[in-house]
């Protein structure tokens, strides 16, 4: 683990904080200082194994960053620094990242990273293909492309909210015959428990998003009458994804605080009341919006868009097309949660503001919602030739 440490703070260091895998290409910033901190926290061990798991030991050298302190420590071989804590965070992503770096360093855990997803992706289209959902691939690629997959693999600060996103899928997917609607409150409970434990704030509204519209459609086209109760299900499955999170994340303050003795529940608080940005107003709405709509490559988007709204304007030439209004509770349900990520950084202003080089990713709610609606409208459409 030495070994594959010292190489890994060699690459990040290399790499360097701000690093984009594509010059002036927003999507394709890396969390350097972020992965940088997730391997100094899994190698650094103090005389108190329980302090370190709870509190998220890590070293730092003079002040700097988590990324040059680990390279000072592990490549340059200087003991002159200080153990920190960062305790408000499960850090759960340790019990992969440690047994993982025994074997391999920074660029192959890379690697691995790709392939898992490559494979899950492939997997989950070819899944879809078989359960006869195959108009849906199309929303799916469609929100895989926009969260830029050749970042997604490449920081490992940015994969575990899309390894739960597509655990939930596979899991709604595969169990749509038998899930029923307290086993699926019991899913997205899961789901948030998860996200809270492994994830870092990055972008986690996304493990509720896109599953829940995912259910939404998959409810409605087995069985029509269901759509009544799409509603219902809705609020409640919301629900039970942000007790699992809210709950999750606020025991490990409890936890960490009795334990250690530390204060991390006035800790946790205190960075809860700044990140939002209604005690400091550092950043207003408008500002958030502004640069997580930035990140966005509207280069690619909006000649995308023309082109669907030109395939929509041939189909409705050579068709005369009767909306079926049974569809339209689903197709509104499925919009509706297509506004999440607004309301997600109507509340974490400062936090979406700072960080906007990920947390736009949860703009992929809207970009899934806004295709699946389509697909499903289009799937719900009486088509009339005309003559």
């Amino acid at each position: 683990m030495r070994e594959n440490v010292w190489k890994s703070s060699i690459a990040l260091y290399r790499e360097g904080l701000g690093a984009y895998l594509w010059q002036d290409v927003g999507e394709t910033q890396l969390d350097i200082y972020t992965d940088g901190l997730m391997i100094n926290v899994s190698y650094t061990v103090t005389k108190d194994g329980i302090r370190d798991i709870l509190l998220g030991t890590h070293v730092e050298v003079d002040g700097r960053n988590p990324v040059d302190s680990l390279y000072e420590v592990a490549a340059l071989a200087n003991d002159n620094y200080i153990v920190k804590n960062y305790g408000r965070y499960w850090h759960g992503y340790q019990i992969l990242l440690q047994p993982l770096l025994c074997f391999f360093a920074y660029p192959d855990i890379r690697q691995i990273n790709m392939i898992l997803q490559f494979s899950l992706v492939f997997g989950f289209v070819s899944l879809l293909v078989r359960k006869k959902e195959g108009a849906f691939v199309i929303p799916f690629l469609g929100v895989y492309l926009f969260l830029s997959p050749i970042s997604l693999c490449s920081s490992l600060q940015y994969s575990p909210c899309f390894y739960i996103m597509m655990l939930a899928l596979y899991a709604l997917l595969i169990g749509r015959e038998k899930l029923t609607d307290t086993k699926r409150n019991y899913l997205f409970l899961l789901t948030g428990v998860m996200t809270a434990y492994f994830d870092f704030l990055t972008y986690p509204l996304i493990t509720l998003g896109v599953p829940l519209i995912f259910y939404l459609v998959l409810d409605g086209n087995c069985l029509p009458e269901k759509q009544r109760s799409s509603w219902k299900n809705l609020f409640l499955h919301t629900l039970s994804w942000g007790i699992g999170y809210v709950g999750m994340w606020s025991s490990k303050w409890v936890i960490a605080s009795v334990l250690t003795g530390e204060n991390i529940i006035y800790d946790a608080f205190s960075q809860i009341a700044y990140r939002s940005g209604y005690f400091t107003e550092k950043h207003s709405y408008y500002d958030t919006l502004k640069l997580n709509l930035g990140v966005c490559n509207t280069r690619v988007i909006l000649p995308a868009l023309i082109c669907v709204a030109a395939c929509i304007a041939i189909f409705r030439i050579k068709k005369r097309i009767v909306a079926d209004r049974k569809r339209f509770p689903i197709v509104g349900a499925i919009l509706f949660v297509s506004l999440y990520p607004f309301l997600w950084y109507l509340f974490t202003k400062d936090h979406s503001c700072s960080h906007s080089y990920f947390t736009w990713r949860e703009l992929g709610i809207s970009v899934f919602g806004i295709l699946t609606a389509g697909v499903a409208g289009i799937g719900g459409l009486e088509e009339k030739t005309v003559e």
